[in-house]
């Protein structure tokens, strides 16, 4: 079996967002665990030359590679004039695209990751030309894709309900949790490092995601602030690159005089200082109005650490029981859950007890293993 991969965001190196890291543990873990009969390949395009060393590293692990110095855009654009995949890489069984946006005609079977439809749901929370974009995409993809690999039982729903996609060629492949979560533990001194490089010194609550209104962060300042004058002790570290309207959440932080000493804006965080920074955080938490998938849970959980979440979208489904649950419009009820949270040391380590069992479950390996299971099972299906 011939499987062509998506390869321009591989070639990104600092400021991921979610569906970046998705593809940059899946694609190793393919290439690593893939049965003999699949021979991988992947498909890119930029114009920067310092990105060709990334794309090199998986060619080493066995993909071949078929890049084109060109805009990936404009290579899109050639479709106008008759242009195909087959053109650029050759022929291929099956071509797995990270989201929902592809132009160029083929004869593969195509197979397209569904994270989340929240460009469908609540289009004010994105940058207006991405929910154009990804609202086209999915509806055209809707017709064309052979089969649909989701990262949630809530996003298979949604795509079945919405885009009249058929239940047959959907299936569930929930992510896995990079091993440095699982064993972070058992370095302090890193731990200890990443706490001091930015500043960390006492307790912090940590927030991990875009820094962008889905994710609902101006709740959770105002939340904090109210806990913060009830006697909270611990501080806010915000963590992650910025996204679409960033500026707005700086600007809720800078308007609320109790926050200013003690929410730390840290930026994008590379991956080396992922697993320190959360498993030295007092807990997680995530607001978010929704999620498809909610990665930061279950690498909280692998990493020890009690996970406060709200109850949209997938959240639910994905903590399973092992986190701590809150409406996503209830301030008052985060600040009192803040606050539990900071003085219930039983509730804490109960939470850490179940969050480790269930995070157990979430491995790249196993994620590998059932996307080439969806693979084989689109090529058995009619065009």
């Amino acid at each position: 079996m011939k499987v062509l991969l998506e390869g321009h965001r591989l070639a990104r190196t600092q400021n991921f967002g979610g569906i970046d890291s998705y593809w940059h543990n899946l694609v190793p873990a393919l290439l690593a665990h893939a049965p003999g009969d699949i021979d991988f390949a992947l498909y890119s395009a930029f114009l920067n030359p310092r990105h060709a060393a990334t794309l090199d590293s998986f060619r080493l692990q066995g993909a071949h590679l078929h890049h084109w110095w060109a805009n990936p855009d404009w290579l899109q654009k050639l479709r106008t004039i008759g242009a195909k995949l087959e053109w650029f890489c050759g022929q291929q069984d099956l071509v797995h695209v990270p989201e929902p946006i592809w132009g160029l005609p083929t004869k593969a079977r195509l197979v397209v990751t569904a994270h989340d439809l929240m460009y469908l749901h609540h289009p004010q929370y994105l940058d207006p030309r991405w929910v154009a974009r990804l609202q086209e995409g999915t509806k055209s993809l809707a017709q064309k894709a052979t089969f649909w690999i989701c990262v949630s039982e809530h996003t298979r729903q949604d795509l079945v309900k919405h885009y009249g996609v058929p239940y047959g060629r959907t299936c569930v492949v929930y992510h896995g949790i990079d091993a440095d979560f699982r064993h972070i533990r058992e370095q302090p001194d890193r731990i200890h490092r990443v706490r001091n490089q930015f500043h960390l010194q006492g307790p912090y609550f940590l927030f991990l995601g875009s820094v962008e209104p889905k994710k609902n962060l101006p709740m959770l300042l105002e939340a904090y602030g109210q806990a913060l004058e009830k006697g909270l002790q611990a501080d806010l570290a915000v963590a992650g690159r910025a996204g679409w309207q960033a500026e707005a959440v700086r600007a809720v932080a800078e308007k609320l005089p109790a926050l200013q000493n003690h929410v730390h804006f840290l930026g994008f965080i590379a991956q080396k200082d992922l697993a320190p920074l959360v498993a030295g955080a007092h807990a997680m938490v995530l607001p978010s109005r929704y999620e498809g998938f909610g990665m930061p849970v279950i690498e909280a959980m692998a990493a020890g650490t009690v996970v406060a979440c709200s109850d949209r979208g997938s959240l639910p489904e994905i903590s399973a029981g092992a986190a701590e649950l809150f409406d996503a419009d209830d301030v008052d009820a985060l600040a009192q859950l803040l606050l539990r949270i900071d003085a219930d040391s039983t509730l804490c380590e109960n939470l850490r007890e179940r969050g480790l069992q269930h995070a157990a479950n979430f491995t790249w390996q196993k994620c590998a293993t059932q996307h080439c299971e969806a693979y084989r099972q689109a090529l058995k299906l009619p065009r």
